[in-house]
């Protein structure tokens, strides 16, 4: 089973002001990708769970606020924020 996943308009702001702040965007662009494609197969095995139908996933680079509608097959990301604080 393949889900679609969506991103909100304000997630991919949050995504390109955290891409734009570090010192390697590309590792933003490849947490993305790797967020969107585990997102499309498996979201209800990642994260932990919050409100009904939402998730809290950290990963190496990124954090993700997303729900799923298991019903429709879709995921929502709502927001990311960086996984982890900068190193002074």
């Amino acid at each position: 089973m393949i889900y679609l996943v969506t991103w909100a308009i304000a997630a991919l702001a949050e995504l390109a002001a955290i891409a734009a702040a570090r010192a390697d965007p590309d590792a933003v662009d490849k947490a993305a990708q790797w967020v969107d494609y585990t997102l499309r197969r498996i979201p209800l095995d990642v994260g932990e769970s919050r409100n009904p139908g939402e998730r809290l996933w950290y990963g190496d680079v990124l954090g993700v606020y997303y729900s799923v509608d298991d019903r429709a097959m879709t995921v929502r990301i709502q927001s990311v924020a960086p996984a982890r604080r900068p190193r002074a």
